[in-house]
């Protein structure tokens, strides 16, 4: 095989034995990563690329030349100027976002699956990747219909008795680059997101944010908004209010009562981008399903509004906007992952254009 990288300084020419002419045709989904590839060989066009054969998307242009699945968490003053200079949540995997309603709609006309979509953090040493890409069958009380949510976050701060749902201002936690700063999403400061650990506490509070990203117009054209969103999650009952209530503001959560790993949706994967091998076969909970041992829950509350008590067996919220742990290549393993679907597909400031992800660096050698 013959792989072509034009470096900044330098060109590098990897030669096989077969000595074919360097015409190059663009490799898997590299070409805007300046790698080519000798037509007619064997193996893929991107180097040493993590991700070949991602989805196509816009080039990041971090500082140091951070870009692909390197591009840079922390948001720059220069993301207002047009050019792409940080990686950011997607808006669109929201709970209750547009997106997430039409995939939740051809779900169920595929597979008679009536549930709710979304994604969160969650975290269990029972699993090789700590949960990251897996799928996860959420029955909360007082919620309508289960959720299937994936894990696109992990952290020290989340445990497998507990699901940390993206919803509309669920709480900027530790990370917030949600607002309050130049390159932040958002215009406006992050007082009218409420609480830092559970956000906006009522939904006659969703009114105050701000409607739209700072580049609002992708999110115009999906027919979000971020006061929609917000809404949404009290409607659907997938949050608690402490007002009037001994713990006071943001301290109350629904109830978990079972957490069974299940097949990932096309439909949700194809939102993310991120995809693991090793899927269980169905998209049922069963007696045969990967859980904690406490779940099903019968017994168990969720407590956290007590003090001394943690987070088990709560479904918490957040939404912090920042790129997700599950798009660091770091934090995977590839023999866990679908070609092509290994780090989650980040989005520009505007929440909703999808950052190429295929490498991390131009030519192809990182």
């Amino acid at each position: 095989m013959l792989v072509i990288c034009t470096l900044s300084l330098a060109t590098f020419v990897v030669l096989a034995a077969s000595g074919l002419p360097a015409d190059a045709s663009v490799g898997e989904g590299c070409g805007a990563f300046n790698c080519s590839i000798v037509p007619g060989l064997t193996g893929g066009g991107c180097g040493r690329c993590f991700n070949p054969g991602a989805r196509p998307g816009v080039q990041c242009l971090g500082l140091g030349s951070q870009t692909g699945y390197y591009c840079p968490p922390e948001p720059s003053k220069e993301a207002t100027s047009g050019a792409v200079t940080s990686a950011f949540a997607c808006m669109d995997w929201t709970f209750g976002s547009m997106a997430l309603q039409s995939a939740e709609a051809v779900f169920k006309s595929r597979s008679g699956e009536d549930v709710f979509l979304g994604v969160g953090t969650y975290g269990t040493s029972a699993d090789k990747q700590q949960g990251l890409g897996a799928c996860y069958r959420l029955k909360v009380e007082g919620v309508a219909k289960d959720i299937i949510a994936q894990s696109l976050n992990t952290g020290h701060d989340v445990a497998g008795n507990q699901f940390d749902l993206q919803i509309g201002a669920g709480g900027a936690g530790a990370f917030n680059t949600c607002a309050g700063g130049a390159g932040s999403m958002f215009p406006g400061q992050r007082v009218a997101w409420g609480c830092q650990y559970g956000g906006i506490d009522s939904e006659a509070d969703c009114a105050a944010l701000p409607m739209y990203p700072q580049d609002s117009t992708a999110m115009k054209a999906a027919g979000d908004s971020l006061v929609a969103l917000c809404e949404y999650g009290w409607e659907k009952k997938v949050r608690m209010s402490g007002a009037g209530l001994p713990a006071g503001k943001c301290k109350y959560n629904p109830t978990l009562l079972d957490v069974a790993r299940v097949k990932c949706p096309e439909e949700l994967v194809n939102l993310t981008q991120m995809q693991r091998t090793d899927d269980p076969e169905g998209f049922q909970a069963s007696a045969g399903s990967v859980r904690q041992a406490s779940f099903p829950n019968t017994e168990k509350r969720c407590l956290a509004q007590e003090p001394g008590h943690g987070v088990e067996f709560c479904l918490t919220r957040m939404m912090d906007c920042r790129k997700p742990s599950g798009a660091f290549k770091d934090n995977v393993r590839p023999e866990l992952m679908m070609h092509g679907r290994r780090v989650v597909q980040t989005c520009a400031a505007d929440g909703y254009t999808r950052i190429d992800v295929n490498c991390g660096c131009a030519n192809c050698y990182c």
